[in-house]
């Protein structure tokens, strides 16, 4: 019982903590209360590995499965 209220209390504060970065330093703009907070999050963010658009040049397939190639032929179960 324990764990399950530690575990459901950390899944609080991360969602807190992304809907602040999202609210906030993802836009451009200071934290209201929290100044220090916002940089701590935005030099985080900068050290995470990101890929841009640029490089990523490539066509974009498009993924069917293995169930959709098998029923083009016929629609009638449907």
């Amino acid at each position: 019982m324990g764990a399950i209220v530690v575990v459901l209390l950390l899944a609080l504060v991360l969602a807190a903590a992304i809907m602040v970065y999202a609210a906030y330093p993802y836009r451009g703009e200071q934290t209201p209360v929290t100044p220090r907070l916002g940089d701590a999050m935005r030099r985080g963010v900068r050290s995470l590995p990101t890929v841009d658009r640029d490089e990523h040049d490539g066509p974009v397939g498009r993924r069917v499965s293995q169930d959709a190639r098998a029923d083009t032929s016929d629609d009638q179960h449907r």
